[in-house]
């Protein structure tokens, strides 16, 4: 059983919520749980939002209607649908489904025109399997042994048996034939392949197999190749998301002996979307928006994913060194580090198909009342395209979203409009690398004329939050990840939806912590790229769910495992469309509203970001990074934020005139714009479409984030130039938000 690494988390005392002190806390956990696109890693850094700023728990009418329209029955309806048939991205199957929810858009009442929900298609690279076979064979080429490379039927699940189920595989994994001796690498971090060479094993010409778990799936395969692999395989141990975890399905809620975890292997810690950018954002190639090739972005040797069950035989052929305790699973084996014997050779071969065409998300836009000016869009976005069924991930998120797209429609056929434009979003194309929503948000918000920054007109250049769900509900556990700015609108919101269990309010049961968000879901082009406010939102179990991306991910594992009552759909509906009901006021209010951002708590996250940073120095490197620039930046960006909410405060208590109507069109301007002013143009050292200083994906890790990113990877690979130079970089757009803050004196 391996340690986590210590997990930071900055926590905030305060009755009042403005005055705050941050205590620097480590937990360690001491088993390593798996990592998925959906969940928070483990490895997050967390700000832990103020209690006490609680707004009130009563209905207004307009919340009222947000809060009873959501049904179980229709959540349940929609989602045995949606899962009736595999929709991969790109398939049939998903452009029938994209064609459902653009017509429960409609028929909710978004629209009385055409034009307002649309089909929009994103041209793409795409990979499907064709076939592939991995065999243990002798040095006579007498085969040995076989995965069988398929999962079970479970006779329960009556979904379970599809063609899907005998093509397990990985996106992006090129085709190819290859043989060698086998090589256990644990997680695939570089860790795991320093504590390799120091062991004497060499990876040079191996097969390199490896457990999920701890860091992103494409960066495991990366650093195999980088160590001279010439294959990879990624299993599923059940110290993960199976047995070790507790009953398996159809059972219990984990992942049984066939199960395959399929999944993208791009690089997406180096840039996300379309690693051939085919549909060509303002005529750039691939090339000038990541400053990568594709063939920098996706892998050159073949990888396959495995169920615990297939891999257990080709483990057991492992000689070698024993690994040390991380290396450790709950297989019934010595977990060795390798080579396989001399007559113990792995042939795999992999055969997949590439093309280009369309992924098609859905677009619906309930337009604001407020001038062009003064509308500051809030965007609700969820993937609709699944490893086969996906009824946790990501479609336990699409019935949600149809739900609010039906309490949203309640309100407009009352005569209700939004101040600000709402836009609900289905993508398409999440699974194999946040294609859908990275494509239409680099054709919506990139400046055509300057591709390293965001353009300053348009719906995109004035929105104010992205809210994403993506897995809805796949535990009880409600959790989010986010900018620390809308931590108190989403507080408040939590205050007037109970939870399921409890009955008593969601915020009460709520431990309260924000994860800083890295990558993973269809936030990460929002909020790395254009410096929009975005939060992420899930009700899970306390580590994986055991069925992700696999073909047990299915309205049976929803009804008996993950959610049977579709008492969590609602709730999230509901907790989703207030939220944005708050972002988007109402028309009946004829004078402008406030934003609620909350720019304090962003410094106050700030100051912890930088902590986290210092602690990474120890012993002779402690004097190595001048810290001044940042800390006088953070500093300057308190005082403004400290300034601007105290005039959030005196409008608050300000009765309507024409004055007050001005100032808060000031003011909102300054709270809406400030998140992007943290945008780098040149982007990350290495990672140029990364434009966030303060967060983005770690470069190892692919979902984990890490804060002030630019300069903890300086520190942790000792380039302390480099470190010195993103110290001043974050300082400098630090600084730049500070000054779009400054009140007007």
């Amino acid at each position: 059983m391996g340690a986590l690494p210590a997990m930071a988390s900055w926590r905030i005392n305060s009755s009042l919520g403005m005055i705050a002190v941050l205590v620097l806390a480590l937990a360690v956990s001491i088993r390593v749980p798996a990592v998925q696109a959906c969940l928070p890693h483990p490895d997050a850094p967390k700000f832990t939002l103020p209690r006490g700023t609680h707004g009130d728990p009563t209905l207004t009418p307009h919340e009222a209607t947000l809060f009873h329209t959501p049904s179980t029955a229709t959540a349940r309806a929609n989602l045995e649908h949606i899962t009736s048939v595999p929709h991969v991205a790109g398939t049939p199957g998903d452009h029938a489904m994209a064609t459902f929810v653009r017509d429960q858009f409609l028929q909710a009442g978004i629209t009385n025109t055409s034009t307002d929900v649309v089909i929009d298609p994103q041209k793409v690279l795409l990979a499907y399997p064709v076939s592939r076979s991995l065999e243990l064979i002798d040095r006579t080429g007498r085969v040995l042994s076989a995965a069988a490379l398929s999962e079970d039927i479970v006779p329960s699940d009556p979904t379970s048996d599809t063609w899907w189920r005998n093509h397990t595989f990985n996106s992006y994994s090129p085709s190819g034939q290859v043989e060698g001796r086998l090589v256990y690498a644990n997680f695939g971090m570089p860790e795991d392949f320093e504590a390799l060479a120091a062991a004497g094993v060499s990876c040079k010409g191996a097969i390199v197999i490896m457990r999920y778990g701890v860091c992103f799936r494409g960066l495991k395969v990366k650093n195999a190749e980088d160590a001279g692999a010439v294959g990879s395989i990624i299993y599923s141990d059940p110290q993960q998301d199976g047995y070790g975890q507790g009953a398996t399905y159809p059972n219990g809620p984990w992942r049984p002996s066939s199960s395959v975890q399929r999944g993208s292997i791009q690089f997406i810690s180096t840039c996300a979307g379309d690693p051939a950018r085919a549909y060509l954002p303002h005529n750039r190639t691939v090339d000038e928006v990541c400053g990568h090739s594709q063939q920098e972005l996706i892998p050159q040797i073949p990888v396959l994913p495995l169920s615990w069950h297939d891999a257990l035989p080709f483990l057991r052929t492992l000689g070698g060194p024993v690994g040390p305790e991380p290396f450790h699973g709950d297989l019934n084996l010595t977990y060795r580090m390798g080579p396989s014997g001399e007559d113990q050779i792995v042939k795999l071969k992999v055969n997949n198909t590439f093309q280009k065409s369309p992924v098609w998300n859905v677009i619906a836009t309930i337009a604001g009342t407020a001038p062009e000016a003064e509308d500051h869009p809030v965007l609700l976005g969820n993937h609709r395209d699944a490893w086969v069924y996906g009824a946790a991930d990501p479609n336990s998120g699409t019935a949600q979203l149809i739900e609010v797209a039906r309490s949203f429609g309640a309100l407009l056929k009352s005569g209700w409009r939004p101040r600000n434009t709402i836009i609900l979003c289905s993508w398409s194309g999440e699974e194999f690398g946040l294609l859908g929503s990275t494509a239409w948000a680099e054709v919506n918000g990139d400046d055509p004329v300057d591709p390293s920054r965001p353009s300053t007109v348009g719906t995109l250049a004035r929105a104010s939050a992205y809210l994403n769900v993506d897995v809805g509900v796949s535990g009880p556990n409600f959790g989010v990840s986010g900018t620390p700015s809308l931590g108190q609108a989403l507080l408040e919101v939590l205050e007037k939806v109970p939870h399921p269990q409890t009955h008593a309010p969601i915020a009460h049961s709520f431990n309260g912590q924000m994860n800083a968000l890295g990558s993973g879901s269809d936030y990460t082009a929002f909020v790395d790229h254009l410096g929009i406010p975005s939060i992420d939102m899930h009700f899970s179990p306390d580590t994986a769910y055991g069925v992700y991306h696999s073909v047990y991910d299915s309205f049976e594992w929803m009804i008996t495992e993950g959610d049977p009552t579709f008492e969590y759909h609602v709730a999230m509906a509901r907790v989703w469309g207030l939220l944005a009901l708050d972002l988007a006021g109402s028309s009946d209010d004829l004078t402008p509203q406030l934003l609620p951002i909350n720019v304090s708590l962003q410094a106050l996250a700030i100051d912890g970001y930088i902590a986290s940073s210092k602690a990474l120095l120890n012993g002779s490197n402690t004097n190595r990074v001048d810290f001044a620039p940042l800390n006088a930046a953070a500093a300057q960006f308190a005082q403004a934020a400290s300034e601007v909410m105290a005039t959030v405060e005196h409008l608050k208590g300000t009765p309507p005139s024409p004055e007050r109507n001005a100032a808060v069109v000031a003011v909102n301007t300054r709270l809406g714009q400030v998140e992007r002013a943290f945008l780098n143009p040149e982007g990350l050292p290495g990672r140029k479409w990364f434009r966030h200083v303060l967060q983005a994906p770690g470069l190892y890790t692919g979902y984990a984030p890490k804060t002030l990113p630019g300069v903890e990877h300086a520190i942790t690979t000792q380039d302390w130039a480099q470190a010195n130079q993103q110290v001043l970089a974050a300082a400098q757009y630090i600084a730049a938000a500070a000054k779009v803050l400054a009140v007007e004196k």
